[in-house]
C-alpha cells in the first residue's frame, strides 16, 4: 500500500506540484438528459428509504487533505449513501441521497439522474445528493479537473468509483421507489449547543449584523455557530395498516474532522455514530420489519469545526487520531437526534406537499444576479496552502504570506477593489493561470430547492459559512413570504451537495482573508451573488410552480486515471495467519482491541461494500451474532476495523480485523463470510481478560 502523511484542507499541489500534471489520458464523458416522465400521483403520499454500502476497496485517496492524503487500507464505519424517496401522491416526488463523502459530484447527480429517470418519474431537479464532507473517504469524483487533481493526493478522475457510486445509488433509488409505501410526514428544527464550535471566529465577527461578540470570551465560539438540528422524519404503513418509522433526513452544521489528518481507514467520522444510534434504537424500540435509515449530512458547516477541545493553531502533526472524541461527539448528536425524531411522531400528517426547482448556470457565463457581479474567473487565496485553522500545513503554515489572517497574507491597500477584494493569489496573479488554467476550475452550479411542508431545502455545492447561511435562507424565505406563502418555518441549506466549489464567505468574512475567505474561489461578492440567485429562482418556482432549467448539453472533458486494486486471480486458499491477539492503547487516545489476521482474496476481489466479517459469543452451546449496549459486532457497526495489510505472490490478500473496546465475560470467535470460492473463516474461540465492559 501507498502510504502517505496527510494534510487538512490545503491544496499543497498549488505550492508543490502545481505544474506536474502527471501520465493521464483525457476522456470525454457525455451524460444523456433524460425526458420529462410524470411521476407516479397514487393519490395518498408514499416512502421508500435504502441504505446502499459505497465502500471501495483498498487504495483509494482519501479527501480533504490534498496531496498528502492517505490511501484507505480498509475502513473502520462504512460508508453509505442513504436515499430517502418520497412521494406527495400528487404527481411530485424527490430522493434525497446522503453520502459519506467529502463532498458530493454534479457528474455523479447526472449519472444517477440518467439511470433511474424513466422507471421513477424523478426528474433531475427532484434528486438532490447531499454530502456529510467525510476527510476520511474518497473523492476523485468531480465534474472539473480541479479538484479531482487537488483534493486527494491521487489525481484525476477515477471512472471506476464513479461507476460504482453511480450504480449503488441509482439501484438504491430505484429499490426506495419500488419498496414506497403509503406514508405520514412529520418535519421539525430544534437548536442544540455544545457540538460544534466556530472556528474562523475572528471574520466572524466583522459581521455587523451578528451582535455583540468578544472574541476573548472562551465561550463565544460555541455562540457563534448554527445550533439548529433539522429533520423530515418519515414514517409508513406495514402489512397491517400500522405507521412506524422508516427514515429520517437531517441536516447539522459541523465539519466532519473530528478524526485528525494521519486517519489510515475510510469512515464517516462523527456522522456515523449519528446515524447508527438513531437506525439501531428506533428499529429496536418500534420493532421494524424493515431498515431504519438516518440519513444525516452537512449544514452550514464552513467555519463550524467539531466542539472537541481546541488544540490551538498548530499543525496536524501534533494530533493523534482520536475516536474516542469522534464517538463522543457523535453519539451526543446521535441522542439529540433520537429526541427530536420522538417528539416529532406527534407532527406526522398524511396531508403532504412534495416540490422541487433547479436552475443550473454556467456562473463564469451567467456572473451577474440582480445588482451583483460574480468575478468570471476562479483564484486560490494564499492562504488555502497554509490550511485551517488546527489542521495547519506544517512548514508551510509558517511562512507569514501563506498563513490566512495576517496582513501579510491578504493585500491591505493597493488592488483590493476588484472582484477578488484583498485576495493575494497564491503562487502570483501572472502565474497562477499559467499553471492552473481557468477551464480547470468548476463552473456549473446547479441552483436547487426542495420543499417538504414547511421545509425547504437549499443543497449547494459550497462550503457554506454560518452567516452566509443565514443569508441566503433568509433571502429564500422572504422571497416565499412576498408570494403570501407564510407557511414555510423552515429554510436549511445543506452544504458540499450535488459538487464542489470550496467555500462561500460574507464579504465581511472574507476581507479577513483566513483560510475560508481564500478558499472562496470566485471572489468577495459570492456569498451576495448565491443570495440573490436563489432568490430568483424561489421567486419564478412560486411563480410557475415549476422550474427546471438545465444545461444545453451535459458533456465533459476530463483526465482520468485509476486507483483500483489489479484485479488478479487468486489461486491461494482462505486461512488464519494469526489467531485473536489483544492489543492494548498506548495512550488516553488509543483504544484496545483484539486482532485476527487471515489470508483471503485480493484487494481487487474483496468487496468491501459487502458484508465480511463479525463476532460471535457462544451462549448455551450456540454461536450467535454479538451486541453490546445495543450495537452489533459486526462490520457494519463502529468498532470492528478491516485493514488490508499486503499482496501476496499467489494473488491473494492479507489482513487484519480489529475490534475496538472488546468486552469481557464471555467467548467469542471472529467470522469471516464467504467470497466466490471461498468458504467462510471461523477463527479460534478466545476470551477477553481484564477489559471493563464498554460503557453505554
Amino acid at each position: 500500500m501507498n502510504r502517505k502523511t496527510p494534510m487538512d484542507g490545503s491544496l499543497v499541489p498549488l505550492v508543490a506540484a502545481l505544474a506536474l500534471w502527471g501520465c493521464a489520458s483525457t476522456q470525454d464523458i457525455a451524460v444523456r438528459q433524460p425526458s420529462a416522465i410524470s411521476p407516479p400521483a397514487p393519490g395518498m403520499p408514499t416512502a421508500g428509504a435504502v441504505p446502499v454500502d459505497i465502500t471501495p476497496p483498498p487504495g483509494l485517496p482519501m479527501g480533504g487533505y490534498s496531496l498528502l492524503a492517505n490511501r484507505g487500507q480498509g475502513f473502520r464505519t462504512r460508508l453509505k449513501a442513504r436515499i430517502v424517496y418520497l412521494n406527495d401522491g400528487k404527481g411530485h416526488s424527490v430522493a434525497l441521497v446522503q453520502v459519506d463523502l467529502p463532498a458530493a459530484s454534479l457528474l455523479l447527480h447526472h449519472r444517477v439522474a440518467e439511470v433511474v429517470a424513466e422507471r421513477t418519474g424523478l426528474k433531475p431537479g427532484d434528486i438532490a445528493i447531499m454530502a456529510s464532507h467525510s476527510h476520511s473517504a474518497p473523492a476523485n469524483i468531480f465534474d472539473n479537473d480541479f479538484y479531482n487533481k487537488h483534493m486527494t493526493s491521487g489525481e484525476w478522475l477515477e471512472t471506476q468509483f464513479l461507476e460504482f457510486l453511480t450504480g449503488q445509488i441509482a439501484h438504491g433509488i430505484l429499490k426506495a421507489h419500488g419498496d414506497r409505501r403509503p406514508a405520514k410526514v412529520a418535519t421539525g428544527c430544534q437548536d442544540i449547543y455544545g457540538y460544534n464550535r466556530n472556528r474562523s471566529l475572528g471574520a466572524y465577527v466583522l459581521n455587523a449584523n451578528v451582535g455583540e461578540i468578544d472574541p476573548k470570551d472562551p465561550q463565544a465560539v460555541f455562540k457563534a455557530v448554527n445550533p439548529a438540528l433539522c429533520m423530515v422524519r418519515i414514517d409508513v404503513a406495514d402489512d397491517r395498516g400500522r405507521y412506524l418509522p422508516t427514515a429520517a433526513f437531517s441536516i447539522f452544521s459541523v465539519h466532519a474532522t473530528a478524526l485528525t489528518p494521519p486517519v489510515e481507514v475510510y469512515n464517516a467520522d462523527l456522522f456515523a455514530y449519528a446515524q447508527k444510534d438513531l437506525e439501531w434504537t428506533i428499529r429496536r424500540k418500534y420493532d421494524t420489519p424493515w431498515t431504519v435509515v438516518h440519513a444525516l449530512t452537512s449544514g452550514t458547516e464552513g467555519d463550524m469545526a467539531p466542539a472537541l477541545p481546541d488544540h490551538g493553531d498548530s499543525t496536524f502533526g501534533h494530533l493523534p487520531v482520536n475516536w474516542k472524541e469522534a464517538k463522543q461527539v457523535g453519539k451526543a448528536i446521535g441522542r439529540e437526534a433520537i429526541g427530536l425524531f420522538e417528539a416529532l411522531g406527534d407532527r406526522l400528517t398524511a396531508d403532504v406537499l412534495v416540490r422541487s426547482a433547479v436552475r443550473e448556470l454556467n456562473i463564469r457565463e451567467d456572473n451577474v444576479a440582480e445588482d451583483v457581479v460574480l468575478c468570471k474567473e476562479a483564484v486560490v487565496g494564499n492562504p488555502v496552502a497554509a490550511g485551517a485553522y488546527e489542521r495547519r500545513t506544517p512548514w508551510l503554515a509558517a511562512v507569514p504570506f501563506l498563513r490566512g489572517g495576517n496582513d501579510l497574507a491578504r493585500r491591505s491597500w493597493f488592488f483590493t477593489d476588484g472582484c477578488q477584494g484583498n485576495k493575494r493569489h497564491l503562487l502570483f496573479s501572472f502565474l497562477q493561470p499559467l499553471l492552473e488554467p481557468k477551464d480547470s476550475f468548476p463552473n456549473t452550479v446547479m441552483f436547487q430547492l426542495i420543499r417538504v411542508n414547511d421545509t425547504v431545502i437549499v443543497p449547494l455545492p459550497f462550503e457554506v459559512t454560518v452567516e452566509s447561511g443565514r443569508r441566503i435562507t433568509g433571502r429564500v424565505k422572504h422571497a416565499f413570504m412576498e408570494a403570501g406563502e407564510h407557511g414555510i418555518r423552515h429554510v436549511v441549506v445543506a452544504s458540499n451537495s450535488n459538487g464542489y466549489f470550496g467555500y462561500t464567505t460574507t464579504p465581511e468574512e472574507y476581507s479577513r482573508q483566513n483560510y475560508e475567505g481564500g478558499h472562496t474561489l470566485y471572489g468577495h461578492h459570492s456569498t451576495p451573488y448565491l443570495t440573490a440567485q436563489l432568490g430568483v429562482l424561489t421567486r419564478d418556482f412560486l411563480r410557475t410552480d415549476e422550474v427546471q432549467e438545465l444545461r444545453p448539453v451535459w458533456q465533459y472533458r476530463l483526465r482520468v486515471t485509476t486507483f483500483y486494486p489489479e484485479s488478479r486471480p487468486s489461486h491461494g486458499r482462505r486461512e488464519a495467519v494469526a489467531q485473536p491477539t489483544l492489543v492494548q492503547g498506548r495512550g488516553e487516545e488509543d483504544e484496545d482491541f483484539i486482532a485476527f489476521r487471515w489470508q483471503d482474496v485480493g484487494p481487487g476481489h474483496v468487496d468491501l461494500h459487502l458484508p465480511l466479517t463479525r463476532v460471535e459469543v457462544n451462549r448455551q452451546q450456540a454461536w450467535e451474532t454479538l451486541w453490546v449496549n445495543g450495537e452489533p459486532i459486526h462490520d457494519d457497526g463502529y468498532d470492528l476495523e478491516v485493514r488490508y495489510l499486503a499482496d501476496r505472490d499467489d494473488g491473494m490478500g492479507e489482513y487484519e480485523v480489529r475490534w475496538y473496546n472488546p468486552v469481557s465475560g464471555g467467548t467469542y470467535r471472529f467470522v469471516i463470510e464467504p467470497r466466490p470460492g471461498q468458504p467462510t473463516l471461523l477463527s479460534q474461540p478466545f476470551t477477553v481478560p481484564g477489559v471493563a465492559a464498554a460503557a453505554p
